[in-house]
C-alpha cells in the first residue's frame, strides 16, 4: 500500500457540509481534487454518510498518526547497551542482530531486527553524532543507501566488457 497525502480539516469539513446535502462521493471528490476511494474510505472510517462529522473525523486521525509506543532500543537499556557494544566492536547491525538472538534466544526484549538498529541510527543522528557514526559504520556512510533503487545498469558496470559479451550472447 503506497503512501497518501492526509486529509486536512477544511476538505473534512467540506465532505461533512456536501453528506448534509446528499451529495455523491464522486461528486465531493471531485470538488476537492481527490480520487473518490479516498473519499469513499474516509466516510466510511468514520460512521458513514449519516454520522460524519468533521471535527470527530479530524481527531480520529490525529490520535491514529501519534505514535504512543516508544521505540525499541529507547525502551530497553540493556538493548541499547548489547548494540552500542557491538558497534564499538565495527559489527554490522546484522551481525549485533543475529548475535543478540544467539546469546538470548529466550528473551524476545533482547532481539532487534538490522533495520530497527539501521532506523535508530540514520534517523537519530545529528551533527557530532553524525560523525560519531560515520566512524562507527565500517563504511563510514551516514545517509543509508536504498537498495530497492539500484539498476541493472548498476549491476553490470562491475563486469568487464568481456564478461558482458558473455552474458549478453544468445544461449544456442
Amino acid at each position: 500500500m503506497g503512501w497518501r497525502e492526509q486529509l486536512t480539516i477544511e476538505e473534512r469539513e467540506l465532505i461533512s457540509r456536501e453528506l448534509s446535502k446528499n451529495r455523491s462521493a464522486r461528486f465531493i471528490a471531485k470538488a476537492l481534487g481527490r480520487h473518490h476511494s479516498t473519499i469513499s474510505r474516509e466516510i466510511e472510517h468514520n460512521g458513514g454518510g449519516q454520522v460524519f462529522r468533521a471535527v470527530e473525523a479530524q481527531a480520529r486521525c490525529e490520535a491514529l498518526r501519534a505514535r504512543p509506543k516508544e521505540r525499541k532500543l529507547v525502551a530497553s537499556a540493556a538493548l541499547h547497551d548489547a548494540v552500542n557494544a557491538g558497534m564499538a566492536e565495527k559489527w554490522s547491525p546484522k551481525q549485533i542482530s543475529e548475535r543478540l538472538e544467539k546469546d538470548f534466544p529466550d528473551d524476545e526484549s533482547m532481539h532487534v531486527s538490522h533495520e530497527t538498529i539501521y532506523e535508530c541510527l540514520y534517523l537519530q543522528a545529528r551533527g557530532e553524532l553524525r560523525t560519531k557514526l560515520a566512524l562507527a559504520l565500517r563504511k563510514g556512510r551516514t545517509r543509508r543507501v536504498n537498495r530497492s533503487r539500484t539498476t541493472v545498469a548498476a549491476d553490470l558496470s562491475r563486469h568487464t566488457q568481456a564478461e558482458l559479451d558473455t552474458l549478453r550472447r544468445p544461449n544456442s
